[in-house]
């Protein structure tokens, strides 16, 4: 199918990637996100597989319920738009009509991406129910909107520059092994050095940044979440007051 056999691959791989999005996040994201956690806590973490047993261990005793944490985690998303709406960048208080709309999608994309980091606060926080941890972050975001996402959109270029410095390395090094296959490999090179390039991203790039987000975002949560009075963001976000009225149905 040459080019467009490649093409129908890569919609296939991301409609799927769509539809587990869950399963993603409960299998790799959390697991990870737990350990990263426990490591900044300073805890003694096994290791080999002693350490895959633990970090599952510790995600079914944080997030039993599969079916609930898809709900949790778009509550939490809808919360990072209205919080991007909430606290506008003063500096495009000038841009108007299709511009500042544009500009607005971007701040809530980033933003949103924030919501790993504030599900790890549930490793964290002490509660037993995950719908009291993302409150108490996000109330905690709320607080810190500006310099969070701020910080998340650096460590996103930092994990694309990583992809695209890995890309074109990739790419060459593919070409030589295949320089000596007889057949024309079109843009194949390309395409699996972009899928091992994305590949290094999600390994190692996202992780660093997620990392550094938990070293940003843990000291400050520890520090407000139970000393500073609940804020007002349940009367300005009606994603936030959905996700207050959860609060103790986090079961299976």
């Amino acid at each position: 199918l040459g080019p467009i056999g490649a093409v129908i691959g890569f919609v296939a791989f991301a409609f799927l990637m769509t539809r587990i999005r869950t399963l993603w996040l409960r299998i790799v994201d959390l697991p990870q996100l737990g350990i990263l956690a426990d490591q900044w806590d300073g805890r003694m973490l096994p290791t080999a597989r002693a350490l895959l047993t633990y970090a599952k261990e510790r995600l079914d005793g944080a997030y039993a319920s599969t079916s609930r944490l898809n709900d949790l985690d778009l509550s939490v998303r809808d919360v990072l738009t209205d919080l991007s709406r909430l606290h506008p960048c003063p500096k495009l208080n000038g841009v108007e009509g299709y511009p500042a709309q544009v500009l607005h999608q971007i701040t809530a994309r980033v933003s949103r991406l924030n919501h790993r980091t504030l599900l790890a606060w549930h490793f964290m926080s002490g509660h037993q129910d995950p719908w009291r941890s993302a409150a108490e972050a996000l109330e905690v975001y709320d607080r810190h909107f500006s310099a969070m996402a701020r910080n998340r959109a650096i460590l996103m270029a930092f994990t694309w520059l990583g992809f695209f410095t890995a890309l074109p390395l990739l790419y060459k090094g593919i070409e030589i092994l295949v320089s000596d296959i007889p057949i024309h490999m079109g843009p194949w090179p390309l395409i699996f050095g972009g899928v091992f390039s994305w590949a290094i991203k999600a390994a190692f790039f996202d992780a660093i940044a997620e990392a550094a987000m938990l070293d940003y975002f843990f000291p400050i949560a520890r520090r407000e979440a139970q000393s500073v009075p609940g804020s007002s963001l349940s009367q300005n976000s009606p994603a936030f007051a959905a996700l207050e009225s959860k609060i103790g149905g986090f079961t299976g």
